[in-house]
């Protein structure tokens, strides 16, 4: 399955979530589809926006379970964007058929005639915007990630901005954690008082490979051992709990799978 970028920001995510349901409030609204067109324009801006509304919201109830996927695998591909995109549909599909049923509405329609009739004409209209902003979002949001990555530690002072394609692995040490990473091609080593386990959010895109460890799967290079990993210049543990996540990226390599330790 091909992978696709994912821009884990809330912040992107709610800004297409608040323009999906701006652009539905003003589709409703001014357009007034199916039997909206019989009220006048002053009863459909008072009982229409609602709909609006349980859009953005199915939409910014997805973005926590879309990053923790994506954290969980390391990685974004189409199925689960189209998963993500269902998920949606059906949210807001409910969502809608359930406001539509309230006095507000007094809807006549049964759930099937609503779904076919009234809410995927309208969802089918709205649909290549939403996958236009995620794809736009996604492009623009990971490019400026690759750029430069800030991380920080407890105290204001301590932090570190490089390149993410200059970051190596992050391990564990007491309560802090040890940054390796590359400047021109040579490893520097920095210190940060901070758990791996609030690290690990500022940098989504890495992977654990052990319970003291994570790397950038950029880095991966090939096993040492069933046990063992090396990434660039680096040897890092792999434990039995997180191997699956490994060999998942080494198989996207240009490796042999034969290569690849399985037990």
């Amino acid at each position: 399955m091909k992978n696709l970028k994912l821009n884990t920001s809330s912040k992107y995510h709610f800004i297409i979530a608040l323009i999906i349901g701006l652009w539905l409030v003003i589709f409703l609204v001014l357009i007034a589809p199916f039997d909206a067109s019989d009220l006048s324009f002053s009863i459909r801006l008072q009982i229409l926006p609602p709909y609006g509304i349980i859009t953005f919201l199915a939409y910014t109830i997805l973005i926590p379970f879309q990053n923790w996927v994506f954290n969980q695998r390391g990685q974004w591909n189409l199925a689960l964007e189209f998963i993500f995109i269902g998920l949606f549909n059906i949210l807001a599909l409910i969502g809608s058929f359930a406001y539509y049923k309230t006095d507000i509405i007094n809807g006549l329609y049964n759930f099937i005639k609503f779904t076919f009739e009234v809410y995927y004409p309208i969802f089918f209209i709205l649909l290549p915007m939403i996958l236009f902003l995620r794809w736009w979002t996604n492009k623009k949001g990971v490019e400026k990630s690759l750029n430069k990555i800030v991380l920080k530690g407890e105290n204001k002072l301590d932090v570190l901005r490089i390149s993410l394609n200059d970051l190596i692995c992050i391990s564990s040490a007491d309560n802090y954690v040890e940054v390796s990473y590359l400047i021109d091609n040579t490893l520097h080593k920095k210190l940060l008082r901070i758990t791996l386990k609030n690290v690990h959010p500022q940098i989504p895109s890495l992977l654990k490979t052990h319970r003291s460890y994570l790397i950038n799967p950029t880095h991966f290079k090939d096993w040492k051992n069933p046990n063992t990993i090396y990434v660039s210049q680096i040897e890092v543990p792999v434990s039995k709990n997180y191997k699956k996540d490994v060999l998942a990226i080494h198989n996207h390599s240009s490796l042999k799978a034969s290569n690849s330790p399985q037990s």
